[in-house]
């Protein structure tokens, strides 16, 4: 018999157990004296069991996820470790996921194609160019139908094709071309897995938001020792489980919520042939627009020029000046939030020989000996703007790039924009444009925290954490509508 009472306990008693999952004490009682837990609340507090690595299965059914239609995929690489997978399949197979299984040309060598189709009754992909598969563009398909894509054996020659953006089979075509959050269980010598060129793939695969469950340590099959055993099949299952389970809890988060974000840099025109721009990627803010639209937003998207694909949102405006940023933003109001994540050319520089006398701007400048001066024309503020203006969203967040006293210069653009939050980097040193991590302060009118460097995903999901917060405590908007 299910001891329900039990784990209760051992999640901390019917206070806390209610507080985690916003609901009465009196509810959790009654599952108590029930010995029952609702069917809507069994996968809350399943993730909440996770989170305290508590084994449900002496108090839950087994694990059930078919009505959530949970869609995983996994690609297991060549290794000694490949027939562990097969475990995994089987146990996600028993929890009624949706699984499909890619197989590389090295995975083939240690099992077979067929003894995976004969475990997961389903077709095993195995060939890029399969003109069956192709023909359907399975490849694509493949990579944008999942909710997670699990590499487990993962080797050092599928993190470094995905660290540098090699494609020269299935397996690592579907992981450039996805959307879906990616987690790899790397098994590996363990003087490979501490090679430097590993590392620095590791490295740079975990900036680029990529999920890992760590290699243990122990012996090897090569007669070795050390950190590189492929980690078993039931922690990879429970660490999937974990996520899919906020995957699925927080696609709804932002539903009914209108979001307008600005990114990248402006463009300002001198000639046909030159410009004034500002240093930006566009990486931060299109991180945080997926972010948000993966958690049910309706996002609209405000980009200047970038060379970055663009991410997975409502609504796409590209923008070349200050001045049709401006515009295209406003004409997307009201909204519930704005974020300008922008880095806005503050000027307009109008070319000029002499006070009196301007420059045919139309028409490439030629070089003289005469000195060329410049007039400064201000763009609009679009943050300190529709911050004061009537169509003022409910929540107000601006971004400071700063050189020096960034908290001060980030606590006064905050106080004289009149915006509810700003997120200020150090930009001296130029680490942070183009780079796929950032250091950032949170700052609004009581507190500063500081956040250590981290991925650009990462400050994305810990932003919109925070925001969720806030619309939790303040109920700016209905974010459950």
């Amino acid at each position: 018999m299910n001891n329900i009472s039990q784990l209760i306990s051992l999640l901390g008693g019917t206070g806390l157990v209610a507080e985690k999952l916003k609901i009465k004490p009196s509810a959790v009682s009654n599952w108590r004296k029930l010995n029952r837990i609702p069917k809507n609340k069994l996968n809350a507090i399943l993730s909440l069991s996770l989170q305290h690595n508590i084994n449900t299965e002496d108090f839950l059914p087994s694990h059930n996820f078919d009505n959530l239609n949970f869609k995983v995929l996994l690609i297991i690489c060549g290794g000694i470790a490949s027939y562990k997978s097969l475990e995994l399949i089987r146990l996600v197979k028993k929890a009624n996921i949706d699984l499909d299984v890619v197989m590389t040309k090295s995975a083939q060598r240690f099992i077979t194609p067929l003894l995976v189709t004969s475990l997961n009754e389903k077709k095993c992909y195995t060939d890029l160019f399969s003109v069956e598969d192709e023909s359907k563009m399975n490849h694509i398909m493949l990579a944008r139908k999942p909710d997670l894509i699990l590499v487990a054996p993962a080797t050092a020659n599928i993190m470094a094709k995905l660290a540098n953006g090699i494609a020269d089979d299935l397996a690592s075509t579907i992981l450039l071309a996805s959307f879906s959050q990616i987690i790899l269980a790397p098994s590996m010598n363990p003087v490979m897995w501490s090679n430097l060129a590993t590392q620095e793939n590791y490295q740079k695969l975990l900036g680029r938001g990529i999920g890992f469950i760590a290699p243990d340590v122990g012996d090897m099959a090569c007669g070795e020792s050390g950190t590189g055993r492929f980690p078993e099949p039931k922690v990879i299952y429970d660490r999937i489980i974990s996520n899919l389970i906020n995957i699925k809890n927080i696609a709804d988060q932002f539903k009914n919520v209108s979001i307008v974000i600005t990114a990248g840099p402006t463009i300002e025109n001198i000639d046909p042939v030159r410009f004034v721009s500002n240093r930006s990627s566009g990486k931060q803010g299109f991180a945080i627009a997926s972010e948000l639209s993966r958690r049910g937003a309706k996002v609209t998207l405000i980009s200047g020029p970038v060379n970055i694909p663009f991410p997975k949102c409502a609504n796409i405006i590209q923008v070349i000046t200050a001045q049709e940023m401006f515009e295209k933003t406003i004409s997307q109001l009201p909204a519930d939030i704005l974020i300008c994540c922008a880095a806005v050319s503050d000027w307009k520089f109008i070319p000029k020989i002499s006070d009196n006398e301007k420059i045919d701007s139309k028409n490439k400048i030629k070089k003289t000996n005469d000195e060329l001066l410049f007039k400064t024309l201000k763009n609009p503020d679009i943050l300190a703007t529709i911050a004061k203006s009537k169509l003022r969203p409910n929540l107000v967040i601006g971004f400071s790039a700063e050189t020096n006293n960034i908290i001060k210069n980030a606590k006064s653009k905050l106080i004289s924009k009149e915006v509810d939050l700003i997120i200020a980097n150090d930009v001296s040193k130029n680490k942070v444009f183009g780079e796929d991590s950032n250091k950032v302060f949170l700052i609004d009118k009581n507190n500063c925290e500081e956040w250590c460097e981290q991925s650009k995903n990462s400050v994305a999901f810990n932003l919109a954490d925070k925001i969720n917060n806030i619309f939790t405590t303040a109920n700016i908007c209905d974010t459950n509508a």
